[in-house]
């Protein structure tokens, strides 16, 4: 129908981010992020652009918020309106490697689910909940972030879990950021870039390295839950059972109070006793801030191992590809975990790494002649999410 749009809802872990398509067409954006200690919105409608402040608990109001921005901008109101909602849906089920419409049965086999993710979960069933308040008419629909590794082999999918209990319980290796990585797939189709054995570094609040062969998943550093694989910003990555088993009882921490503890309060975070954040860990480091220096090199040897990981699945590696917010932005972080790789022959050039901050495409940042292709990917998820949208209605 005719002025009858898709908004796309992707909330990451320190921002929120809402798309309005019409079709394959993104015709509004806005992006609400945490910027010197208030919420910043940036809103684009057309050619149109500019940035509106709110109180720093505006995150937790965002939909409503993006509904009244919306409005304001002039996107939806007389005879245009909003009838689909994309959500990403983050669960460690079987049941939802694919693409769903969020109907009630839908939604009571998600709420099924809590306890698998009580975080993850509890949130999308938050945010669906404004979104049935402010999109009254809209359908709902929830997009994957596993369903790109639905590619992977047998074999990459398993613990060393007997494989009955395994597969009666659905304890499996799903892995997610695919959105992500769809995005910068195609990007690299898009370019005539994609080489056959791909290792795409995922690193923002969460993190992950995937190895991608012909374009398709073969394997990720994230598991079963986005808390498996590398360091995070607030979440701890990998850890052995029986140590989480002693912590817990150290800390006299019941099951919800540990999976809070490993998912909030560890990472660069705990590492570091002072941020998450990349960038204020680098100015604590230049004043002397040991303990920031610690959590940064530890963060830089755990991404080298996966990506070692993922090259040694493939049987090698011929194109290193960042993205996400610290793999697009920090010239630094790039340059420290490239050091380390010289041995799958990748090498940067200074001065295209120095010089990619903001990339708005493709970008290599490797040396041409001494070095496999090193690539800056911009991606687009909510672009992803609209399409995965497209592809149901059809």
């Amino acid at each position: 129908m005719k002025n009858s749009y898709t908004l796309v809802i992707n909330p990451g872990s320190t921002s929120r981010k809402y798309a309005v398509y019409d079709g394959e067409e993104c015709i509004a954006r806005l992006h609400f992020e945490h910027q010197d200690g208030r919420v910043v919105c940036g809103r684009w409608h057309g050619d149109y652009h500019d940035k509106v402040d709110f109180d720093p608990e505006a995150l937790r109001f965002a939909t409503k918020l993006a509904s009244e921005q919306l409005e304001e901008l002039g996107v939806v109101g007389e005879g245009r309106r909003i009838a689909h909602v994309a959500m990403r849906v983050v669960a460690p089920s079987s049941e939802f490697l694919h693409h769903r419409k969020l109907t009630p049965s839908v939604v009571k086999l998600l709420e099924s689910l809590k306890q698998r993710a009580p975080l993850h979960i509890a949130a999308t069933l938050e945010e669906l909940t404004y979104v049935r308040k402010h999109f009254p008419a809209a359908d709902v629909y929830g997009i994957s972030d596993s369903a790109f590794h639905i590619t992977k082999p047998d074999y990459a999918w398993n613990y060393g879990l007997p494989i009955e209990d395994a597969d009666k319980h659905d304890i499996k290796r799903f892995g997610y950021h695919g959105l992500s990585l769809a995005s910068a797939v195609e990007a690299l189709v898009a370019a005539d870039k994609l080489a056959k054995r791909v290792v795409i570094c995922h690193l923002g609040g969460g993190a992950s390295v995937t190895a991608v062969h012909n374009g398709r998943s073969l394997d990720s550093t994230m598991g079963y839950s986005p808390l498996e694989g590398l360091i995070m910003a607030t979440r701890s990555g990998s850890i052995d059972a029986a140590a989480t088993r002693d912590l817990k009882r150290a800390l006299g921490l019941q099951d919800a109070g540990m999976e809070e503890y490993l998912y909030k309060h560890s990472g660069l975070l705990g590492l570091s006793n002072l941020s998450d954040d990349i960038r204020d860990l680098l100015r604590a480091e230049r004043d002397g801030h040991h303990l920031a220096r610690l959590a940064l090199r530890t963060y830089i040897h755990s991404v080298r191992k996966g990506i070692g990981q993922m090259a040694g699945a493939m049987g090698g590696v011929d194109v290193l590809v960042f993205t996400g917010t610290v793999g697009e932005r920090s010239v630094v972080m790039r340059r420290r975990i490239a050091d380390g790789l010289a041995y799958l022959d990748m090498t940067l050039d200074v001065d295209h790494n120095h010089a990619c901050t903001k990339p708005e495409g493709v970008e290599c940042i490797s040396k041409l002649a001494a070095s496999r292709p090193v690539y800056v990917v911009p991606v687009n998820e909510e672009r992803q999410m609209a399409l995965a949208v497209q592809s149901l209605l059809t």
